[in-house]
């Protein structure tokens, strides 16, 4: 490999398109993390040559760059290995100096920051040689706008490319403008020219980067690895885009035939694929988590987070006979189900279990449900796909509430998948069967006496997060609809409320024979053991539940039948009075219920 220092202008001034392959990373420099300090050390130079103090440039990082095949009497290219972001960056800079160079009619220094922005080839038949810089395929509409609008009026009236997304290249744009137009004005009126000036020459030669320009015979996605970690880290994800790209490549398939199939959606609807979802107690890219259970999925082993990247290399040389394109049609097939997990409609059963798996913050079982959905695809083996959700959401909900570990579902749900695949029978009797045959602590599913037993006498409301309580009652209150009753949408934003309340000093005195003070303890004693029990707590909407908080039960009846319209609330209407003796019989009822919705084979 070939290694210089270079400034920008001798980067940039040469004619040359530097091109970003489609298989990197759409652009995702912001404003906190990137912009400002580069914009912090292209003006701290800036400074200096105002005040002739300018000792050496500012270290912009590594680029490298692969030679490419280029026709005679077209631009000459270059694909850039690594740098793609910091170069999109520099020539969103440079654009937003010359646009304002030509606002304020200072015509030569529009000519000489477009001499860094455009190429001077009339002739091409490529309109898009006109750019030094080209950014990978999701980018370039936004990039070839923006480099075109000449204003900063033209460029924030673009169109919004997708609404999901955060707008960067446009945005970058504009925070350049911006602050460059505020410190070009300066202090002084007479400023603006020589503060124009000096960012020019900053341009010129005050930012200074590695360009290694690599041979033939060297590996470009090592090199593309080894540095991965400079700049904004990339995703294990798009490592993996990356690496199954280039195998692609040398097996000699048409990548970008191959990435229109099955790549584009991932950057097209990056702002699905990218967002920052909760897992656990961490945030991740939505994309990285589905590599994870996807792995996890196709091993059958239990994958390190820190080693999604490794793990996958090993699996495309074991799988498929190393087959990229085999590999991505896999890839993308299994993301469209993992997707569709999170667009069944909220109210139907498929809906309610992911929405209740997502309540009881358990993701150890979607590698499971990758291949269940992809088995159960079509509509007439639904029947079999609304067993296995039963008795999964019956095997969880039922440990839940017997309060038996999750710390092993990881390796619990993995050995389920090993296991299963080996079986003959439908899948249905095959989970079942794997279910029904754990004994251990860490992984049985609680027969009917041990889950009453656990109900009647669990304080669901000091013991379990307030939404794994809250998704028992609305399971409830759905097992409560008939023929004849109105089904309403439960709103996802009600609270658990106590009925019977914590604050009952006032309004709900113990009954107790007063000569016997230790029949007050006891009183005592059962009124705190029957506060908190499933029997004893309801939904309620947030501006209702202050409303009724503390009252006595005549007011407090009145008001939650008066404004409430759940079924699971219409139970109050034939209770007089409401004590220890009646949340007691309300939990047996709200029980037989629950042994409906999560059943026990």
């Amino acid at each position: 490999m070939d290694v210089h220092k270079r400034t920008i202008r001798e980067i940039f001034d040469c004619t040359q398109k530097l091109e970003a392959p489609l298989f990197q990373r759409p652009y995702v420099w912001t404003e906190e993390r990137n912009w400002e300090p580069l914009l912090e050390g292209i003006l701290i130079i800036t400074e200096s040559k105002l005040s002739s103090t300018f000792n050496r440039p500012h270290f912009l990082g590594t680029i490298v760059l692969d030679q490419l095949e280029t026709p005679t009497g077209n631009v000459v290219r270059r694909q850039i290995i690594d740098g793609q972001q910091r170069l999109v960056t520099l020539q969103l800079a440079l654009a937003a100096a010359r646009d304002i160079s030509a606002l304020n009619g200072q015509a030569n220094y529009e000519k000489a920051f477009r001499k860094l922005t455009d190429n001077d080839m009339p002739l091409s038949d490529c309109k898009d040689d006109l750019f030094k810089v080209w950014p990978t395929n999701a980018d370039q509409v936004d990039f070839r706008d923006v480099m075109c609008a000449n204003c900063r009026d033209t460029a924030q009236k673009l169109p919004h490319s997708s609404p999901e997304d955060q707008w960067l290249i446009p945005d970058a744009y504009l925070y350049f403008y911006d602050k460059f137009f505020e410190w070009l004005r300066g202090p002084q009126i007479d400023d603006f020219n020589k503060r124009l000036s000096a960012l020019y020459q900053t341009f010129f030669d005050g930012l200074q980067a590695v360009v290694i320009d690599l041979e033939q015979g060297d590996d470009p996605q090592e090199i593309f690895e080894t540095l991965n970690h400079l700049g904004t880290p990339l995703l294990p994800a798009d490592l993996v885009k990356n690496l199954l790209f280039r195998t692609a490549i040398l097996q000699k398939y048409d990548a970008q035939k191959l990435h229109d199939q099955y790549w584009s959606v991932f950057d097209e609807e990056r702002g699905y694929w990218r967002k920052e979802v909760r897992q656990g107690r961490l945030h991740r890219p939505r994309i990285d988590l589905f590599l994870y259970h996807y792995l996890t999925l196709k091993t059958r082993e239990i994958i390190l987070e820190t080693q999604l990247y490794n793990c996958f290399k090993q699996f495309l040389r074991t799988q498929n006979g190393g087959d990229s394109a085999k590999h991505m049609e896999l890839f993308r097939s299994y993301a469209d189900i993992y997707r569709k997990f999170y667009e069944y409609p909220k109210n139907s059963r498929e809906g309610l279990f992911f929405y209740r798996l997502e309540q009881m913050d358990i993701s150890t079982l979607l590698p499971l449900m990758l291949e269940v959905v992809r088995r159960h695809n079509l509509s007439e083996s639904r029947k079999g796909f609304l067993q296995i959700i039963c008795d999964l959401e019956s095997f969880l909900v039922r440990r839940m509430v017997c309060e038996l570990t999750s710390k092993n579902y990881n390796r619990f749900f993995t050995e389920m998948i090993a296991n299963i695949s080996d079986k003959d029978i439908p899948m249905a009797s095959a989970i079942k069967e794997f279910l029904l045959s754990q004994r251990a602590e860490t992984s049985r599913w609680p027969s009917d006496d041990e889950f009453r037993t656990a109900w009647m006498e669990l304080p669901f409301y000091n013991r379990l997060k307030q939404s794994k309580t809250r998704l028992v009652l609305e399971a409830i209150e759905r097992e409560l609809y008939t023929e004849k009753t109105e089904i309403i949408e439960i709103q996802r934003s009600l609270t658990v409320e106590h009925v019977l309340p914590r604050g009952w000093e006032e309004h709900w005195p113990l009954l107790y024979d007063e000569s016997k003070p230790e029949d007050k303890v006891r009183a005592e004693q059962l009124r705190r053991q029957a506060l908190h029990k499933i029997g004893n707590l309801t939904l309620l909407t947030k501006k209702l539940n202050p409303a009724v908080s503390n009252g006595g039960w005549e007011r407090k009846r009145k008001e939650i039948l008066k404004h409430s319209a759940l079924s699971l609330n219409r139970y109050f209407n034939s209770a007089d009075t409401w004590d220890e003796q009646e949340i007691e019989k309300r939990t047996k009822e709200l029980h037989e219920i629950a042994v409906k919705i999560w059943p026990h084979p």
